[in-house]
């Protein structure tokens, strides 16, 4: 464990940008679905984050294109 700093700047009623000391971050609220905040997120690591709040479920998925094949001979 250590020391964590993160900045957040809201954007509007939706945007949020979260700034810490290894990159950022870009949140958008979307709509309620049963009652939960359905919340996309895409971040510098080409990772994106598909979430219910408050419910534990979530969807991850790289963004990122074809990853580099190395040749071994």
């Amino acid at each position: 464990m250590g020391f964590h700093f993160r900045k957040s700047f809201k954007i509007g009623k939706l945007f949020r940008f979260n700034k810490n000391k290894k990159g950022g971050s870009i949140s958008v609220e979307g709509p309620k679905i049963a009652g939960k905040k359905v919340k996309v997120t895409v971040n510098n690591k080409k990772k994106a984050t598909v979430s219910l709040q408050g419910t534990g479920i979530s969807y991850d998925t790289d963004l990122g294109g074809k990853k580099k094949k190395t040749d071994k001979k």
